[in-house]
């Protein structure tokens, strides 16, 4: 029946190489295969698939729609080959983690764990919002993720590695630079900027000062923490990050760090890791050694 079998890789490793070499001659020759094998691949797959994937002219072989759709799949099938033997061949590890994480925390316990566990690697680091990280741990493209929220959904289990302090930042000519705190009343009449989308501080404001989002005079939405502090430091209005994010910012006196009065502000930090691992996997040592550096 059209479009029905199971997907072999040998012939999705063909499909993509005759898409990248532009002929099936080329392709032959970089798989070191004969050109026939690579057409009989090509043609079983489009087979299995129950759709045309190559456009085949004596100039070219380009993707038809379907091949096109279908190629961004091809090439994850084949990393997350190569990751599953890599794993079991030599242990390595990929992490991944939500921009504030990867850019200001990461790094130093990265380095912290190749010295305690010199066995496991090599490392591969992937830092990314925090939907794109969740989405790359469903698709089996990293090990563990560590993250700023998580959804609890099924086959994963998450824990609790890090709570970070969040700090109110302000410009230094800003009327509260010379404080060492604000109220929260002040606080929500202030015109904010917001950082990265899908990082949860909304939410956590909203729970953690029981308002609802309406309360928030939330201004201009910026991508990334770095865009958030330059536009505090431009007078565009003040925002609430990682006290780990503007630590050198704080130092050189280029912004200023409040704290919220009587209202500490933390964020759970949570490392997330496919249900079930075993003990003795890189993703769960490395998990462990975040419990055991647990702040």
């Amino acid at each position: 029946m059209p479009g029905a079998g199971v997907i072999d890789l040998d012939q999705v490793r063909s499909f993509v190489g005759v898409i990248e070499a532009g002929s099936f001659r080329d392709a032959a020759q970089r798989l070191e295969l004969a050109q026939p094998t690579v057409s009989q691949h090509v043609q079983k797959l489009e087979a299995t698939l129950g759709h045309l994937l190559v456009e085949r002219n004596r100039a070219r072989a380009t993707t038809t729609a379907a091949g096109l759709r279908f190629l961004p799949f091809a090439k994850a099938l084949l990393r997350l080959e190569g990751r599953a033997r890599a794993t079991l061949d030599q242990g390595n590890l990929a992490i991944g983690a939500s921009s504030n994480i990867g850019v200001y925390l990461l790094q130093p316990l990265v380095r912290a764990f190749t010295s305690a566990r010199p066995s496991i690697g090599p490392i591969d680091i992937r830092i990314g919002t925090n939907p794109d990280t969740a989405r790359r741990l469903e698709d089996a493209e990293i090990d563990i993720a560590l993250m700023e929220w998580w959804d609890d959904r099924p086959g994963f289990e998450a824990a609790v590695w890090r709570r970070e302090k969040l700090v109110v930042i302000v410009p230094p000519e800003h009327p509260w630079a010379r404080r060492m705190s604000v109220e929260k009343a002040k606080l929500l009449r202030e015109p904010m900027i917001g950082g990265e989308p899908g990082t949860g501080t909304a939410r956590l404001l909203q729970q953690t000062f029981g308002v609802d989002a309406s309360s928030l005079k939330i201004g201009l939405e910026l991508g990334s923490t770095e865009a958030v502090k330059q536009a505090v430091r431009a007078g565009l209005g003040i925002s609430i990050t990682f006290e780990s994010a503007v630590r050198d910012e704080v130092r050189a006196g280029t912004l200023r760090a409040l704290r919220v009065e009587d209202m500490p502000l933390a964020k759970p930090l949570l490392s997330i890791f496919p249900a079930g691992l075993s003990t003795t996997s890189p993703a769960a040592q490395f998990n462990a050694f975040l419990q055991g550096a647990k702040t």
